[in-house]
């Protein structure tokens, strides 16, 4: 059997790691049955063999993902994730389980129970290692050597970042008893249960102070709609206005949701030069509508109040550069239509299609500008969007009464490059929306061309 690349055998571990466990199994099996009765088959039987050993978790890496368990729900990639999602990222916890290496005697691994020790144990040791984190980073305090070491190990602003995970791994049992009877995903969060939470929160807060914030944030991150938290905010705080809360511990969940608005504001700002990026910049759009006004249907929020005064900033910003890219979208397009010119002969002729990455552009943007009507008139720029999105397929319509009629009245060279410009006009006029329209151009350009 030749020899694989180190490469295809990584791949083929890959594979063979997402089976079922038991299809894996069976495929050992009847493999190793075969190199008895057959030499030849010795070799298949030998790769699969070495493919399960590779595919078998490294069981330092199972130790950790048991250890750092209470934070799965809060850590995520902060360039894809929003920030409630993501107050730690794989990075981080990669570097801090490299400090426990190091700081504990025979090494982290080595010190810490089986992966399927019972819970207890578990929970024992995280809160020994969150004691450790903080002992660490109080001792940082007033030693700027070591402080130092950590801004190198853990990056600016890790130290805050560690302190963080200390605090969830210290108070796990409490939290995880807290959260027990609380769904993973909550589709509505109702008054029974808001009620539950209020009580489960005092009842923390009055034996553990520090771990009652996390307590709502990580309930954030089972809401389906975010804006939802405010209702625990309102309960526990018994009020329905920002005046107050906003000036108490409370703040923190609020500003963690006006983290989010921001984070998916920047998801549309830049208008897109593709399909990829216009479907992220219209999940961030609906998004970012959907948190900042259930804010305000879910809140009283003052305008000169804290939460009122950046809400509403960041809406009229976010306001601003979408009246900007919707305004712009007409220019994008007009460089992308094929729109016939006058020949020598002072007959409409048709022309080459722009190139690709302008037409990609212009059918990103298009499609950008058709999903956004419900979200824009609910951002206050309905009425730009409109007026863009009904030029558009009026430029759309007008370019292709031109070409289906020099595509009807031509032949060879120049029956053909009509027929290339209408496929544009389709591609854009499915972009925008315009369904019908995209199917009505491919059905006339096929019939002009077999007429």
């Amino acid at each position: 059997m030749k020899s694989l690349s180190a490469d295809n055998l990584e791949k083929l571990t890959l594979f063979w790691g997402s089976l079922p466990p038991e299809i894996r199994k069976r495929v050992l099996g009847a493999a190793a049955r075969a190199a008895e009765h057959d030499a030849g088959q010795a070799g298949l039987s030998s790769l699969l063999t070495l493919l399960e050993q590779k595919a078998q978790p490294d069981p330092a890496e199972l130790k950790k993902k048991r250890l750092f368990a209470p934070l799965v729900s809060l850590t995520g990639d902060p360039e894809n994730d929003p920030p409630s999602r993501a107050y730690f990222s794989p990075t981080f916890l990669n570097a801090l389980w490299s400090w426990l290496d190091t700081s504990m005697e025979g090494g982290v691994a080595g010190s810490l129970p089986e992966p399927d020790a019972p819970a207890e144990d578990w929970a024992a040791i995280r809160a020994e290692t969150g004691a450790r984190i903080c002992a660490c980073l109080d001792a940082a305090e007033g030693d700027r050597k070591l402080e130092s070491r950590l801004v190198s190990l853990w990056g600016a602003g890790g130290a805050e970042t560690a302190r963080q995970a200390a605090t969830l791994l210290v108070h796990h049992s409490v939290l995880d008893q807290a959260m027990a009877g609380i769904p993973e995903e909550i589709t509505d969060f109702d008054p029974d249960m808001c009620t539950q939470m209020r009580d489960a929160y005092e009842t923390v807060i009055d034996t553990h102070p520090e771990a009652g914030v996390w307590l709502l944030i990580i309930l954030m991150t089972r809401l389906k709609k975010t804006a939802q938290i405010f209702r625990a905010i309102a309960k526990i705080g018994r009020r329905e206005d920002d005046q107050l809360i906003s000036k108490t511990d409370l703040a923190s969940v609020g500003d963690a949701v006006l983290k989010d608005a921001e984070f998916y504001a920047t998801r549309f700002r830049r208008a897109p030069q593709n399909l990829a990026e216009a479907e992220d910049a219209i999940a961030g759009l609906a998004s970012f509508v959907t948190v900042t006004v259930g804010m305000t249907r879910e809140f009283g929020i003052r305008k000169d109040g804290r939460w009122g005064k950046t809400l509403f900033a960041l809406r009229a910003q976010t306001s601003g550069d979408l009246e900007k890219l919707f305004s712009n979208t007409p220019k994008v397009l007009e460089a992308a239509l094929p729109v016939p010119r006058k020949g020598a002969d002072r007959t409409m002729q048709p022309v080459e299609p722009a190139d690709e990455a302008i037409i990609a552009r212009a059918e990103a943007q298009l499609r950008f500008l058709g999903a956004a009507g419900d979200w824009a008139s609910q951002a206050a720029i309905g009425s730009v969007q409109k007026k863009a999105e009904d030029g558009a397929i009026c430029a759309l319509e007008d370019c292709f009464g031109h070409i289906i009629n020099i595509l009807q009245h031509s032949e060879g060279e120049t029956q053909l490059l009509a027929s290339a410009g209408l496929d544009v006009i389709a591609r854009l006029q499915e972009a925008l929306g315009q369904d019908e329209s995209a199917s009505l151009t491919r059905r006339r350009n096929a019939a002009a061309l077999a007429a």
